[in-house]
């Protein structure tokens, strides 16, 4: 933290210490539980220092449950709120020809527009949601479509690999096709998946099983109360429950991958190369060498050449047919 100060920081001993610095103050922690205990439970929490008039605003992925209560408090200190959740974090804040990241705000349009030139600074898109809690569902949601598109994409490849379909082939088929448009993580497989990063808990993952395991679990909390049917999002919170009971919490996310791998007896394993969102993607399973452009420049050639004989041909019989008819 010191090595901040030339910049400007100011280093404080509490959370309580520094809300009395700051007119607009930011969370973002793992859990809906560290959330409460740094603003409202903790000891110096946030909330003993909090100033009427100050904006508070949560990027953490909570629960609309805590988010309430954390909107409730904020109200009896005169603090407005917003819980304002990163679609994507630290891959699209490194996208260079992405979609990057976005901010999902919600909350009293008022203090929205207050604190927009500021979120508009940490996001590529800022969104607003509507009321509070609008924009947690709004990410939870999003969570839960990307990890149930993630299984199916594991089920898709190791069921390929079980018919014996080369690794290279079935990347090529998934990501060039229509749903190849970043469905599922397919351009991140190389780098996460193929390569067995996912068994190495020391790279430091950038999203960890736990983690999602709990934004999971809020999702499918949702979907209960509210009485919806949600059986993809069921069957996926099962194998992230299993996960956790081999003990993979700290893992990252792409872990979970190797259940359907075990499932279908197979390893997706591969040096393929990481697509990066500003170079045009080749497919790994077309030659592209120089032999084969020359074989194939060859071959073109000799088709032009044979076309040539026979259309000359097929004229100089034409003409001398023409003048035998002229002479007779």
């Amino acid at each position: 933290m010191a090595q901040l100060q030339p910049l400007g920081a100011c280093i404080v001993e509490s959370c309580a210490e520094l809300a009395t610095y700051a007119e607009i103050i930011f969370t973002a922690l793992p859990t809906p539980a560290d959330v409460i205990t740094a603003v409202l439970e903790g000891p110096k929490n946030l909330s003993q220092g909090l100033r009427s008039g100050s904006v508070y605003i949560d990027l953490t992925t909570n629960s609309p449950e805590t988010i309430l209560r954390l909107h409730e408090a904020m109200e009896q200190l005169g603090v407005e709120m917003l819980d304002a959740p990163f679609n994507d974090c630290p891959v699209g804040a490194q996208s260079k020809g992405g979609m990057g990241l976005a901010i999902m705000a919600s909350g009293s349009k008022v203090t929205f527009q207050r604190v927009q030139p500021i979120l508009e600074l940490m996001a590529d898109r800022v969104l607003y949601c509507g009321e509070i809690t609008t924009g947690t569902k709004c990410k939870l949601i999003h969570n839960a479509v990307n990890a149930v598109a993630v299984q199916a994409v594991s089920e898709g490849i190791t069921l390929g690999l079980a018919q014996g379909i080369p690794l290279e082939i079935i990347w090529d088929t998934l990501r060039f096709g229509s749903f190849g448009q970043s469905a599922g993580d397919i351009h991140g497989l190389p780098h996460y998946w193929f390569s067995r990063r996912c068994d190495d808990i020391s790279k430091h993952p950038a999203f960890t099983v736990k983690l999602l395991h709990k934004d999971l679990r809020i999702a499918l909390g949702m979907a209960n109360q509210s009485n919806i049917c949600v059986n993809h999002l069921s069957l996926t919170v099962k194998d992230y429950e299993e996960a956790e009971r081999r003990g993979w919490s700290n893992y990252a996310t792409t872990k979970v991958r190797c259940l359907q791998e075990e499932r279908a007896g197979v390893i997706a394993k591969a040096a393929l190369p990481v697509i990066s969102s500003d170079t045009q993607p080749q497919p790994q399973s077309t030659p592209t060498g120089t032999e084969n452009s020359a074989i194939i420049k060859k071959g073109i050639f000799s088709v032009l050449a044979v076309l040539v004989l026979v259309i000359g041909s097929n004229l100089f019989k034409l003409g001398l047919h023409w003048l035998l008819e002229i002479l007779n």
